[in-house]
């Protein structure tokens, strides 16, 4: 099979990547790391990366919330070292309180730190994952328990919808399709709900080191113990050697730029996307919540800007666009459309225009879209200016190509 970052050199995802690689059997990627946790051999355990006893968990906690000694555990008296493996620093914390009597999903949950994280915060968690050493973990306190696979939520229609929170830490960018992989977490989440992601930044595992070391690890190492002592060689200590087998035994690893990740909840329905990490300067992940709307169309656009719900209009009397459609900037794309521009928006009257621009029957949300908010963000932003038609796709995708059938039609009112 053939691996994208050593074969094809790609390392930073693209949209268009989505569908042309293979699944793995991903119960096996990590089981090592949760079974080596299990038998606490040094480096894979008492580490921030999977350690699930209380001191641990209280930190966890703190990352979320910024309350310390949440459990009431006094831990700032404990000898343990509770920084290996490093911690997180959140710009933006979640309420103590948010999380109770919520019914969480913790998706890919492997030993469990979040899951019982979770559940010390009052919530109602199931935890989902195909690596049987990190289920095995997970049951010792948590009954809501399943092997599945992240790729076969679409298949579950019992899980659509049905969660007020979902988190999904580190995890979508070790798959063969990342888009998919959060396409799929994020149709479990409730309207009003929220989706909490970790994802690799393009930083620090794309650097020549790190890839250097992978490629070395997949191509000529053979068996698992050569593979094990490999880590424990080239980590920074010993205690340490879990973030470093983690790093290196994934067959994808994937990085992911923030507006791309940033898209992706926008396409899949979420408002209020933000980065809890900003102020990083040169991040290892991306840590990034999104609320899902609640109303379609939305009453406000992502930027807050009043987005007025469409006015009647005639469906009989949509007009196909014809292809090729010109690529502008980014996600923008101008259609041959040129008619109209005494009733199109200009300077004088920027929410002039009634066109309602439709992606196969159903229309795109955002009217009257900034032009750089078309190039930069996309996700059906439009708008018909002075005569021109310059809009983006409902996800980004290439209007030339996606097969989906373009049309306008004047409503009655702006």
């Amino acid at each position: 099979m053939s691996n994208p970052h050593f074969d094809h050199n790609r390392v930073i995802w693209q949209d268009e990547y989505s569908g042309k690689y293979q699944p793995i059997d991903y119960g096996v990627q990590f089981d090592p790391e949760w079974k080596l946790f299990l038998e606490k051999r040094q480096g894979f355990y008492r580490h921030t990366g999977v350690e699930t006893e209380d001191e641990w968990i209280n930190d966890r906690i703190f990352d979320l919330t910024g309350v310390e000694d949440y459990l009431h555990l006094r831990t700032g008296e404990s000898s343990a070292d509770r920084t290996i493996g490093g911690r997180q620093m959140l710009d933006l914390k979640f309420a103590p309180g948010f999380f109770k009597g919520k019914r969480c999903l913790d998706a890919a949950c492997g030993a469990g730190r979040w899951t019982k994280t979770l559940i010390k915060l009052g919530a109602r968690v199931k935890s989902i994952d195909v690596s049987e050493h990190g289920l095995q973990s997970v049951r010792q306190f948590n009954d809501d328990v399943e092997r599945l696979d992240l790729f076969e939520i679409p298949q579950r229609t019992d899980l659509r919808q049905a969660f007020d929170f979902t988190i999904c830490w580190g995890v979508v960018h070790h798959t063969h399709d990342p888009k998919q992989a959060f396409a799929n977490v994020a149709q479990t989440v409730k309207p009003g709900g929220g989706l909490y992601v970790m994802i690799y930044a393009p930083n620090y595992h794309n650097s020549v080191d790190i890839l250097k070391h992978r490629r070395h690890y997949h191509q000529n190492l053979k068996t698992f113990e050569e593979k094990l002592a490999y880590a424990e060689t080239i980590a920074d200590r010993r205690e340490n050697a879990h973030n470093y087998l983690d790093m290196l035994n994934t067959f994808y690893n994937w990085v992911v730029e923030e507006t791309t990740i940033h898209n992706w909840f926008r396409v899949n329905g979420f408002i209020d996307v933000i980065t809890l990490n900003a102020s990083e300067t040169y991040p290892v992940a991306y840590h990034v919540f999104g609320r899902k709307r609640t109303f379609h169309p939305p009453l406000y656009n992502d930027l807050g800007q009043v987005v007025p719900r469409l006015a009647k209009y005639n469906r009989r009397q949509a007009v196909q666009l014809k292809r090729p459609f010109e690529k502008e900037q980014g996600h923008a794309w101008y259609a041959p459309f040129t008619n109209f521009a005494d009733r199109a928006d200009s300077t004088e009257f920027p929410e002039r225009s009634t066109l309602v621009l439709l992606e196969n029957g159903k229309p795109l949300w955002a009217r009257h879209a900034q032009h750089l908010d078309v190039r930069n963000l996309g996700c059906g932003r439009y708008s018909h200016w002075n005569g021109i038609l310059l809009f983006s796709t409902s996800d980004n995708s290439d209007p030339n190509t996606n097969k989906r059938k373009y049309e306008y039609v004047f409503a009655e009112s702006a």
